[in-house]
């Protein structure tokens, strides 16, 4: 017997041998959890599920910011026509050269003749008949 405790001795003590302190009375070592190797490999596993997944989101932000662009250039346009038709018309009128002013006075009517064709425009039949002048000659 121990003289220290009221526990009888056993083998290990006889020998003065302690179990190792990772194995629980049979000998081999105990498992808590993953192995390091299966660690290891699942950690590898969310890696690269993880590089897919910023794949896959930089891929749509790509494809995103090409359809935005386009968006906001149709946006900046629609809200930039007014002014470039105001230009349009001022260089009718005030442009020093015959060629610009021929060119942007012939855009104008084309546009508005356009526009009045769609609408059914009375100003539009009026042109279309003097264009026509045979038409005039006959009754309604």
């Amino acid at each position: 017997m121990n003289p220290n405790c009221d526990i009888p001795n056993s083998d290990a003590d006889d020998n003065n041998e302690q179990p190792p302190a990772n194995t629980y009375n049979t000998g081999t070592p105990l498992q808590f959890g993953l192995s390091d190797e299966a660690l290891q490999a699942e950690l590898h596993s969310y890696a690269q599920a993880l590089r897919q997944e910023f794949e896959l989101t930089q891929a749509k932000q790509a494809d995103n910011e090409t359809t935005n662009v386009e968006r906001y250039t149709r946006d900046f346009f629609k809200k930039n026509l007014a002014h470039a038709a105001a230009q349009i018309v001022w260089l009718s009128s005030n442009s020093t050269s015959d060629s610009i002013r021929l060119k942007a006075s012939q855009f104008i009517v084309k546009e508005a003749l356009a526009a009045s064709i769609g609408d059914g425009d009375p100003i539009a039949e009026l042109l279309r008949e003097l264009h026509n002048p045979h038409d005039l000659t006959q009754p309604a």
